[in-house]
């Protein structure tokens, strides 16, 4: 692990109930063990009619390892940026033949765009409405996938490890397809959006006997609309972010069009709050960067994320544990006393490995991190007032804790 570079906001150490996937044998899903892939393009999975009216029919372009005789793959569904103006399921293809050499079958999708007047430019009910005609395309390819492995199963794919993520705007509507549920509140104007789109499943194709439910969330630098769709029933997330972007906010902030903020959004930071505390497992990889999307553009980064997106499924995929007392790592008794508190906040733990101690804002940011040889420690308080992330782990051990200094 890259504990210099790769800033971890929080790893809750609980799984959904879920049985172990063919395939897991140590290597598949977690490394390239295929050379070459097949790809299948132009399957049209639906149809509907876009912002400014016009009819557009929906395709997806799907992945496979070449030479696989697996019969049940996970699936992961990717969708690409662009503001929701621009793009194309063209430009997630060398995202997608990675995670298909992984052993996956991936899908990049067609979702609709904002198709009306840039300028003025569309306000944030516009764009609200653009998410959600999105969110129904994209429930609309799981079904879809979901019937060909029901039916004709040409994709030979797992219906019970349904993965979804995106880059920028893909990050967005992955995230929004994952977190949102018809329970979470909402405004009038929001609600008046989706019923004017079908509902929550949306009418893009008419196959709602098929689910649209997915397993695990995989975001670059996407967000929400608000982080509290986020609760205890709802799939893991894996995400990477720059903390300095201006376009999507790594925390909380307005998305930006040309520069221009439009809605605004909880980022990649608050997301991961949020499912810390609700008890969702979830990883945050973030970069110290004014840039968009930047670790894509560096190769060192690009291939330490999308390992860190590999490390994180595979125990989801592959291990058959349901509670913490069977995951590798166990969490030991911490005693932090006072918190809240003042002035400095003395540390105790109950075990006798070498400690890695690090210590994030709100914010994800790496504030201090050292080497602890004992189970017995002093935590100076050199930070400003507020709350933050204690991280320490061992061989055997991870324990994720809140300190708060008034």
């Amino acid at each position: 692990m890259l504990r210099s570079t790769l800033s971890l906001i929080a790893i809750v150490v609980c799984y959904h109930s879920q049985a172990q996937i063919p395939g897991c044998d140590g290597n598949r899903y977690l490394s390239e063990v295929f050379t070459t892939v097949d790809t299948t393009a132009d399957i049209q999975f639906g149809a509907n009619t876009t912002f400014a009216g016009n009819a557009q029919n929906l395709y997806l372009n799907v992945y496979e390892p070449n030479g696989d005789t697996l019969s049940q793959r996970p699936v992961i569904f990717m969708a690409y940026g662009g503001s929701f103006i621009g793009g194309q399921r063209g430009d997630v293809d060398w995202l997608c033949r990675y995670y298909a050499r992984c052993g996956f079958v991936a899908v990049a999708i067609d979702y609709r765009l904002y198709d009306g007047a840039l300028f003025p430019l569309p306000d944030s009910a516009d764009f609200t409405d653009v998410v959600i005609k999105a969110l129904g395309d994209m429930k609309a390819a799981i079904r879809y996938m979901r019937e060909d492995a029901a039916t004709v199963n040409q994709f030979s794919i797992n219906p019970n490890m349904v993965i979804v993520s995106g880059i920028s705007a893909g990050g967005i509507l992955a995230s929004h397809v994952g977190f949102v549920d018809s329970t979470d509140t909402f405004e009038p104007f929001v609600l008046a959006a989706v019923q004017a789109n079908g509902g929550w499943e949306g009418n893009s194709s008419t196959n709602l006997q098929y689910s649209s439910a997915v397993d695990i969330v995989v975001s670059f630098s996407g967000a929400l609309r608000d982080d509290v769709y986020i609760d205890a029933n709802d799939p893991p997330l894996f995400s990477a972010h720059d903390d300095g972007d201006g376009v999507v906010p790594y925390a909380g902030g307005y998305a930006s069009v040309f520069n221009i903020p439009i809605i605004y959004v909880d980022g990649s930071a608050n997301m991961h709050i949020q499912a810390d505390a609700v008890g969702v497992t979830n990883q945050l990889i973030t970069r110290t960067s004014t840039g968009h999307v930047s670790y894509f553009n560096d190769q060192t980064w690009e291939d330490s994320v999308k390992q860190a997106s590999l490390d994180f499924m595979y125990p989801l995929m592959c291990s058959p544990a349901s509670s913490v007392d069977e995951v590798s790592y166990t969490q030991p008794t911490i005693q932090i006393m006072p918190n809240p508190s003042t002035s400095d906040i003395h540390i105790e733990m109950q075990t006798n490995e070498r400690l890695d101690v690090e210590l994030f804002d709100m914010n994800g940011r790496l504030v201090q991190s050292w080497q602890q040889v004992n189970a017995s420690f002093d935590i100076a308080k050199d930070s400003k007032q507020g709350m933050y992330i204690l991280r320490v782990s061992g061989d055997d051990h991870l324990s994720i804790s809140k300190l708060i200094w008034n």
